[in-house]
């Protein structure tokens, strides 16, 4: 397992300031039907922006997603599909007319890591996975406004160290994951908490990076749920209120 320490150099990399300010939401004036009366007022929407990430000449990924964080988009989709095994393996994003040119540097791995079982001992109650999900619904701000986000939150024994909203809830988990890098989480001591359900494709970046502990608002798919069998990933579902259930490896919670 990637200690913090291994992900680092001993100091970090500037990528280089490309991606500026941008909105994430928009009003705009609406009709309104309700109990038989119509009324104009003004909606709030979340933007969307269509962006890639080319690596070595190929198009690896076309997403649409909200605008913004798109560089810790590019290292965290990197990152949990293998393709790097540190942020020091980027030598260099580019950005033009939405396509994010990513230049690895020579001793970068020349294929994606193989996806394999998460090596770590960490254990959390049932009450502090809530509590990482109670903190991630109170910080979705923009999902309180606009209702058109799905969240993704990385936490530590302390709480939360990298929290996204995204209309794409791979990209909200590829942000997270991108954001996590650059506060330097142990992803081995982490837990992860999404506001979707959960495919195994997720499950499987989730587990690449090195997270034991995976909790969602929705249901897994029930090759999710084999997959972390197979990862030795603890996944819980419908994690609401004070409720959740536990699909997979429940000895990480005491059960």
């Amino acid at each position: 397992m990637l200690t913090p320490c291994s992900l680092w150099p001993s100091e970090r990399k500037d990528f280089g300031v490309w991606e500026a300010e941008v909105e994430t939401t928009e009003r705009v004036p609406i009709q309104r039907v309700e109990g038989g009366n119509v009324e104009a007022v003004d909606d709030t929407l979340v933007a969307e922006a269509s962006v890639a990430i080319a690596l070595r000449g190929d198009e690896l990924i076309r997403a649409v997603c909200s605008p913004g964080h798109l560089r810790e988009w590019a290292i965290g989709y990197l990152f949990s599909e293998g393709y790097i095994t540190r942020p020091d393996d980027v030598e260099e994003i580019r950005e033009s007319d939405g396509v994010l040119t990513i230049d690895l540097v020579p001793s970068a791995p020349a294929e994606p890591a193989a996806l394999l079982p998460v090596e770590s001992d960490r254990c959390a109650t049932p009450e502090r996975i809530l509590a990482v999900a109670r903190e991630a619904v109170d910080k979705a701000e923009v999902f309180k406004q606009t209702g058109g986000t799905h969240a993704a939150a990385i936490a530590d024994e302390s709480g939360i160290v990298a929290f996204v909203e995204d209309i794409s809830r791979a990209c909200a988990l590829e942000k997270a994951i991108g954001t996590a890098l650059e506060q330097r989480a142990d992803f081995s001591r982490s837990l992860a908490f999404l506001s979707s359900r959960v495919p195994s494709r997720m499950l499987a970046k989730l587990a690449r990076s090195g997270v034991p502990i995976v909790a969602a608002v929705s249901a897994p798919t029930i090759d999710a749920v084999r997959l972390a069998e197979a990862l030795n990933v603890c996944l819980c579902g419908f994690v609401r209120g004070e409720r959740l259930n536990f699909y997979a490896h429940r000895w990480r919670v005491g059960l």
